[in-house]
């Protein structure tokens, strides 16, 4: 695969991309393609790939969620999820940003809600493009980071891991200022 890539440059980055926008069909998370691209482009080209194709896919989240599910998505987290549901009318973007930084949140499920909240595209798309940013670099750079250095390696990873646990302190400081409750 990486020879077809490196032989047919043009071809492999509209693949690449394209399969960021498949992947959603098959619910497949974002940091696999991260770490490809990393891989097969190089962690700086990589990173601006998978910038494009979070872009796109985060675009047909929010315009599928507004248009399909906006109303039903509402009703169920209203009725089955109260808690949920008050933080993301309450913290909509910043919620989204947070979520964006935690590696185990499925951030296109997150997408999807507060794109049904009703947030802005402008702010929808903008706060994933930056809150996300500093995990595609670093997910770039493991791809290469897997032959070339194993100090790089583990430089990533424990950012990684920092980036985790401040997140999960962030997400549970949130809940308890609206519930008193600690995240579950």
């Amino acid at each position: 695969m990486k020879h077809f890539f490196s032989e047919n440059q043009e071809y492999a980055r509209v693949i690449f991309i394209g399969i960021w926008i498949l992947r959603l069909l098959f619910l497949i998370p974002g940091t696999p393609l991260m770490i490809l691209g990393g891989i097969y482009f190089g962690p700086i080209e990589g990173a601006i790939l998978s910038t494009i194709g979070l872009v796109m896919s985060a675009t047909l989240i929010y315009f599928f969620s507004r248009k399909f599910s906006g109303g039903k998505v509402k009703n169920v987290m209203e009725n089955r999820h109260k808690e949920l549901s008050i933080l993301i009318k309450t913290y909509n973007y910043k919620l989204l940003a947070l979520g964006m930084i935690c590696p185990i949140v499925p951030a296109d499920v997150l997408c999807l809600l507060s794109a049904a909240a009703g947030i802005k595209y402008s702010t929808y798309i903008l706060t994933i493009v930056i809150a996300n940013a500093p995990l595609r670099l670093l997910y770039s750079y493991i791809g290469v980071s897997f032959t070339e250095s194993a100090v790089g390696l583990i430089l990533t990873f424990v950012s990684i891991a920092l980036i985790f646990i401040v997140s999960i302190k962030m997400w549970n400081t949130l809940k308890k200022t609206n519930t008193g409750l600690p995240l579950k």
